[in-house]
């Protein structure tokens, strides 16, 4: 799916999208003021579209006021959605007051929801989260979004493919990085659990793209250290690559699946030198005094969500196994070199 979205007037827009069926004619969902609802389907005519092979019929367009959707020109609140996948197009919220910011917090792990997510979410006017699971081609035109200047977007993604419309969009980035053997216990643990899910044949779908992953993961013995070597000793490829250095992945990689080599680790401490706000898991105090001074954001300190201990059990358990060492040896060594120069800092302070 792509968009586009024009803002003409106070409660007055253009807008185009093409569906990911190219067949088929988009509808916007218009919530008023949490109330009132109405689902429209496109009617304007976008040859443009058709040319480019985006659209089968180029009757993907919509122009969206008072007179097309009764209530809006005089709406305190208004959500404009594409209708089939729920995604967020625009959001007018009358006079509540929002950050005038651009926000990347770029989040690697499995499990995102640490509590600086839910710190930044009530500032921001429009957010996005979980943007791993966004579309290439809709991500890029959520990052490229123009009309609005309270946005935050969190979640994992390979920070190369969209370095040009994040760098013209002047977004404020920030990365909170953890210990890589706490990470990659989560993983596994995470692999366990939708393993589990997956015996359900009414939910089997939602593994169908880690059943590699998800049986290697189901089959270790984590009370072992012996059985857990000899488990990471049979490790097959694809599992291999959704468990290795995902910090160093998303900041250096430009396309999924992309092989990991030690060059990898300069590109990702290149890209890590253009980040506004670096914190780590060891000094949450920091990382969040740091967010607020760049966001000036004002109220009490968050506090930390403590690492559940069969995760800390297990990272420690992985610390011992010698063979995991290559699923975590780059993400180290950045993890590292980050938790030397805030501590330095943080004692200075």
């Amino acid at each position: 799916m792509r968009f586009n979205f024009n803002v003409v007037g106070p409660a007055s827009f253009e807008l185009w999208i093409a569906p990911d069926d190219m067949r088929r004619t988009p509808r916007v969902r218009v919530v008023i003021d949490r109330m009132q609802e109405a689902v429209i389907e496109a009617w304007v005519h976008y040859p443009q579209l058709k040319e480019f092979g985006w659209h089968a019929h180029g009757i993907c367009g919509f122009k969206l006021n008072g007179e097309s959707c009764p209530g809006l020109d005089q709406a305190g609140r208004y959500d404009i959605f594409d209708a089939d996948t729920n995604i967020l197009l625009y959001r007018h919220t009358g006079d509540a007051a929002h950050r005038q910011a651009r926000v990347l917090a770029l989040d690697y792990t499995v499990q995102q929801d640490n509590a600086a997510r839910d710190m930044l979410f009530p500032e921001f006017a429009m957010a996005y989260f979980g943007i791993h699971d966004i579309h290439f081609d809709l991500l890029r035109c959520i990052i490229d979004i123009k009309y609005s200047n309270s946005l935050f977007l969190q979640g994992s993604l390979l920070l190369k493919r969209y370095e040009d419309v994040i760098q013209s969009g002047e977004y404020v980035k920030t990365i909170l990085i953890i210990d890589p053997y706490v990470e990659l216990a989560k993983r596994i643990l995470w692999l366990r659990r939708m393993a589990e899910i997956g015996k359900d044949p009414a939910q089997s779908w939602r593994i169908d793209h880690l059943r590699g992953p998800c049986a290697f993961a189901a089959g270790l013995d984590l009370g072992s250290v012996s059985a857990l070597r000899k488990g990471f000793d049979r490790i097959d490829l694809e599992t291999y690559g959704w468990l290795e250095n995902p910090l160093t992945r998303d900041l250096s990689c430009g396309f999924p699946g992309e092989p990991m080599k030690p060059g990898h680790w300069t590109l990702a401490i290149d890209a890590l030198s253009r980040f506004h706000v670096i914190g780590h898991q060891h000094f949450w105090g920091a990382y969040t005094a740091m967010l607020a001074d760049v966001l000036k954001l004002e109220g009490p300190a968050v506090p930390e969500r403590r690492v559940p201990e069969p995760v800390l059990q297990l990272a420690e358990t992985l610390s011992r196994v010698k063979n995991t060492i290559g699923l975590v040896e780059m993400d180290i060594n950045l993890s590292d070199k980050v938790y030397t120069i805030i501590e330095s800092q943080w004692e200075k302070a």
